[in-house]
């Protein structure tokens, strides 16, 4: 199967094709997801956009909270391939919308149509950060959130490595708490 570089890269060599290593790092991800504090404050019925969703990690752990909608957008078609076949499997496809879409062009995204908007090791790649940003504020509704992380596990190989050596970094704007 030919894949375009983006699902390649997460498919086989993000993690080197070991497959202990990627169920360890996904493990490792959920918990990070979870402990961000702009998606746990997510409301039932609130909707929320994954810029850059990659496999859809953190759009399907929105749903598991009880968002209304989730909208996985991506560059990549055979990403969001994916995510739609996993939103089928787990009885998701309803609340499950799908945008193939740069983050510095939301415009298949309605102004202030989503309540949270979240991108994960995405804006390192996009050459117009600016735009982005614009973008993502256009599409929020009045008190919306954003969150947005890099990571960089650096060299370093295990869990317990990536995180001695402090290259787990994480970060999430909440607009409500600046004064």
């Amino acid at each position: 199967m030919t894949r375009d570089k983006w699902a390649e890269w997460l498919a086989e060599r993000r993690c080197g094709g070991d497959r202990a290593y990627e169920a360890e790092m996904l493990e490792e991800l959920a918990e990070v997801r979870d402990r961000d504090r702009v998606l746990a404050a997510l409301q039932a019925g609130e909707t929320l956009l994954d810029v850059g969703c990659g496999d859809g990690l953190i759009a399907f752990g929105a749903l598991e909270r009880g968002a209304a909608l989730a909208i996985f957008s991506d560059i990549s078609q055979d990403l969001l391939d994916r995510c739609t076949a996993l939103a089928k499997e787990r009885g998701l496809a309803g609340r499950s919308q799908f945008a193939l879409t740069g983050a510095d062009d939301l415009s298949v995204i309605a102004d202030e149509s989503v309540d949270v908007v979240t991108t994960r090791s995405v804006l390192i790649y996009v050459e117009r950060k600016q735009t982005a940003l614009a973008e993502f504020f256009r599409v929020l509704r009045p008190g919306g959130r954003v969150s947005l992380s890099s990571r960089s596990t650096a060299s370093a190989r295990t869990t317990g490595e990536r995180r001695a050596s402090g290259a787990i970094r994480w970060t999430a704007c909440d607009p409500s708490e600046t004064s």
